[in-house]
């Protein structure tokens, strides 16, 4: 829980869920176009206090980039949408946004300093 306050997001590729997770605590809200996920994942996580297990294998692998970082624009509405969800779930603040921003930088660039094509 703790690591949600520092930006921290589940790889919400491999999120499983039981179908009463949703009946009880409710699935996406459509509003939020790009932080839909997001503020799912806290609600449950949070506010549903549902308990995560780590599987350490593999179990998808995913380009980086997409929607919520393919151009100025969309990030600006990501970060709106993000600071939306994390007050809406009582996670923090703009601390917790910057921190989850800053979290993504290691995605983008490679262990020796180059930028990710």
């Amino acid at each position: 829980m703790r690591n949600i306050a520092f930006g921290w997001m589940p790889p919400h590729p491999t999120l499983f869920l039981r179908r009463e997770i949703f009946d009880r605590w409710g699935s996406y809200d459509a509003e939020l176009r790009i932080a839909a996920d997001y503020d799912a994942m806290l609600r449950w996580i949070v506010k549903g206090r549902i308990r995560l297990i780590y599987i350490p294998q593999v179990l998808i692998k995913m380009r980086v980039g997409g929607e919520s970082n393919r151009s100025l624009k969309q990030i600006v509405r990501k970060s709106r949408e993000d600071y939306v969800a994390i007050k809406r779930n009582g996670v923090g603040g703009m601390v917790t946004l910057l921190a989850k921003n800053l979290r993504k930088i290691p995605q983008f660039v490679r262990p020796d300093g180059r930028p990710v094509p």
